[in-house]
């Protein structure tokens, strides 16, 4: 599996979550307490965050959904267990590469995440965990 350049991760998070743009989410810098990472892309809409970032060393992504209000959740959470993707055993199938988990992760989202990206956060609210101290600001 080919580690994915900067350049790669980021046109791959634009066009994979392109449809962010229909819920009002733009494209944003990261705070600056927290742009340590260059794998990060962040999109905003009113005090909704979706965060999406390469980890691993090009081996993984992660999206998560944030709140002003200091809360977080990844966004798995908001799929139900059915359609989770299935684990794979350590000796089966090789995982999926770093730039097919981030445009995987958008399709879910796209799917399931609908209310929290419309700015309903009934279902965000009822499973998110408050951020952990290294991602809260400290102004």
């Amino acid at each position: 599996m080919e580690t994915p350049t900067l350049q790669q991760f980021i046109e791959t998070v634009r066009e994979a979550f392109a449809f962010l743009q229909q819920f009002g989410f733009r494209e944003v810098s990261p705070p600056p307490h927290r742009t340590g990472d260059s794998f990060q892309v962040w999109f905003r809409a009113d005090q909704r965050i979706v965060l999406i970032k390469g980890e691993g060393y090009g081996t993984m992504a992660s999206v998560t959904l944030e709140h002003d209000d200091g809360l977080e959740l990844p966004e798995i959470d908001l799929v139900p267990l059915e359609d989770r993707p299935r684990r794979k055993g350590k000796s089966r199938n090789m995982p999926s590469g770093q730039l097919q988990q981030v445009r995987d992760a958008a399709r879910r989202l796209e799917a399931h995440g609908a209310d929290f990206l419309a700015g309903d956060l009934t279902r965000f609210l009822a499973r998110a965990r408050p951020l952990p101290p290294y991602k809260r600001s400290s102004l």
